[in-house]
């Protein structure tokens, strides 16, 4: 009986981003072509197992000795989905059990040619089919339980033997992150096969970290949320894509032109995110999916143009650490739930302010980092169309509001500012603080609009934007001196 095989190629994407990340590593190794499937599976095999460095004993029947063995474990983050090895049978010598051979741990996927063919449920051709084990591939299986994922199937998938092994190169070829007990696994995918294959040839192989416990994803920062390490891999992304000290200057302008810094159109890109927690089973908590990467890079590009013009000599290294503040020493550990809820926000292009002012009332005790401001107030103006004058105005105003607010010992009005839930509570708090700090309010700040605007801005942001400046402002208590720079290490 000839020997099965599976046939690559570049012009057959299945349009999964996990199967699609692991037909890029099969085609990188193997080229295209047809290839046997025991082959194909063996190279598996090896490249997710590891010598672990303990030893173990089993009793060779043989020779009748009992002779030491190298421990065998699948590789980081394999281990986290597959767990299984192939039952042995013990031998009990002097009290103690023994394997009769060194445990081997295999792939048990069923590719024998001895099924009738059918349709696979990921490329839709047809072949004979293996069933797709849920420890094997935890993130598109089971549709009972990721329905998110696969609501349309009323049974378990089945997979073609090209799929089936593509779906296990998947894990040498995403990139993930550990922090404490939980995961994150990142997929930056691309519909073409073979811009894909460039993008982990060029870009993702040169940055990927190797030798560590704690994942392959080179960031800025990272924890144990899935937003914040997304923004930590953003950043340290789009910092290369702007300095090619560590990219190859191929990497460099490719990783530009996919981020949309080139001429020509961007190609479309999506990084999938899933995050989860192993345990007996990986139990997946969520799947996100972000494509506006190249909105997200210009928006990058104008906090370095803004941070170079204030003198700042690393601004990458800066933009890390204006983010990555927004944690607080709680108990024995760190938390860093603002950090991650800002993040959300920044990568959906939503309102990070209100988790900023919640972070620098009710957790933070020194003033926001240099440059802070000035990337918040950036980002206002470019997502939300705020008048860069109006701003400035609110700005300046609220540095005056919390200088005097320190001089005088008021920070209660600046939680009254906080508080304040409607115009006329807002209004009531400025009314107060004029006449208590002799400040002059702004004119356009006291223009109150229809839909309860001020100067076409949400009265509750501009609120949320002037009690970020003014307390920042009473936290500097005077003090004129750059603030310290931390590590923009994970916490």
């Amino acid at each position: 009986m000839p020997a099965q095989t599976i046939r690559l190629s570049f012009d057959r994407p299945t349009g999964n981003f996990w199967v699609d990340t692991g037909l890029v590593v099969l085609l990188r190794n193997f080229g295209e072509g047809e290839h046997a499937v025991e082959d194909v599976l063996n190279w598996l095999q090896s490249q997710l197992l590891r010598r672990t460095g303990n030893k173990g004993e089993y009793y060779d029947r043989q020779t009748g000795e009992i002779r030491p063995y190298h421990k065998v474990s699948w590789v980081k983050p394999t281990d986290l989905f597959i767990k299984v090895i192939s039952p042995i049978p013990k031998i009990a010598i002097e009290g103690k059990e023994y394997f009769i051979r060194p445990p081997d741990p295999k792939f048990n996927l069923d590719l024998k040619p001895n099924k009738k063919p059918g349709n696979c449920d990921l490329c839709g051709e047809e072949a004979l089919l293996a069933d797709a084990a849920m420890w094997i591939y935890p993130f598109v299986v089971d549709p009972a339980k990721f329905s998110n994922f696969y609501s349309g199937a009323k049974r378990g998938l089945r997979f073609c033997a090209r799929c089936a092994l593509g779906g296990v190169a998947g894990y040498l070829g995403w990139l993930w992150k550990a922090h404490r007990r939980d995961a994150l696994h990142l997929f930056i995918f691309h519909s073409t096969l073979r811009e894909m294959e460039r993008l982990h040839r060029e870009v993702l192989d040169p940055l990927r970290a190797s030798g560590t416990e704690s994942g392959s994803a080179p960031v800025m920062f990272a924890g144990s949320y899935e937003s914040e390490t997304t923004l930590g891999l953003l950043l340290a992304l789009f910092k290369y894509a702007r300095d090619s000290d560590t990219l190859p200057e191929a990497g460099r302008q490719f990783l530009t032109e996919i981020l949309g810094a080139a001429d020509r159109p961007p190609p479309p890109i999506t990084l999938y995110v899933i995050s989860g927690t192993p345990a007996q089973a990986f139990q997946t908590k969520a799947l996100r999916e972000f494509s506006k990467l190249q909105r997200l890079f210009r928006l990058y590009k104008r906090w370095i143009d803004l941070l170079v013009k204030l003198g700042v000599d690393n601004p990458s290294h800066q933009i890390g650490v204006v983010f990555s503040q927004f944690m607080a020493r709680q108990g024995q550990r760190t938390e860093s739930i603002w950090r991650d809820r800002i993040a959300a926000a920044i990568l959906d292009f939503g309102d990070p302010t209100p988790f900023v002012e919640q972070f620098l009332f009710d957790v933070h005790a020194r003033p926001l980092y240099r440059g802070t401001i000035e990337v918040l107030n950036t980002y206002i103006q470019e997502v939300f169309n705020m008048d860069d004058k109006f701003q400035s105005a609110l700005a300046g105003f609220g540095h005056s509001l919390g200088r005097e607010a320190h001089k005088q010992s008021e920070m209660g009005l600046l939680y009254a500012l906080r508080n304040a839930k409607n115009p006329e509570a807002f209004y009531r708090v400025l009314n107060d603080a004029q006449f208590r700090l002799q400040v002059s309010i702004p004119e356009a700040v006291l223009r109150i609009e229809k839909g309860e605007r001020i100067a076409g801005v949400p009265w509750g942001r501009v609120k949320t934007l002037l009690s970020i400046y003014a307390m920042n402002a009473y936290l500097w208590k005077g003090d004129t001196k750059t603030e310290a720079i931390p590590s923009t290490q994970e916490n």
